[in-house]
C-alpha cells in the first residue's frame, strides 16, 4: 500500500474555491481502481492549509492517478490559488502479513498489547 500526504497552502480569498475543487479531485479519485481512500481535511490551527491523505493498493494504481484527465484538470485550475509552498509525501507500507511477520503486536504489559 501507498500512503501520500500532501499540504496545499491557499489564499484566504480563494480557500472555498481551493477546497471545492480539491473535493472535486478527491471524489473522482476515489472511484478509481486502486484508491483505498482519498480524504481532505483543513489544518485546524492553519485554516487556509489543505491537507490531502490518500491510500492506494499499490504504487502503479497512484501513477495511473497521476495520468488522469481529472488530475490534469486540478493541476490547471490551482496554481492561481497557491499562496505557499505545497508539500507532498509518499511512504510505501507493507502488512506484516505480507512479509511473513507475526501481526499478534508488542506485550507492554500484563493485559496491554500494542499492534
Amino acid at each position: 500500500m501507498v500512503i501520500v500526504k500532501g499540504v496545499i497552502p491557499v489564499r484566504d480569498a480563494t480557500r472555498d474555491k481551493a477546497l471545492a475543487l480539491i473535493q472535486e479531485l478527491a471524489s473522482h479519485a476515489r472511484d478509481e481502481d486502486g484508491c483505498l481512500s482519498y480524504e481532505v481535511y483543513v489544518k485546524a490551527d492553519a485554516p487556509r492549509v489543505i491537507m490531502l491523505w490518500q491510500q492506494w493498493r499499490t504504487l502503479d494504481a497512484l501513477e495511473r492517478h497521476f495520468d488522469s484527465d481529472h488530475l490534469d484538470l486540478f493541476l490547471d485550475r490551482i496554481p492561481e490559488m497557491i499562496d505557499g509552498e505545497v508539500h507532498s509525501l509518499h511512504f510505501d507500507v507493507s502488512d506484516d502479513e505480507d512479509e511473513g511477520n507475526d501481526p499478534s503486536g508488542m506485550m507492554l504489559a500484563d493485559d496491554t498489547v500494542v499492534h
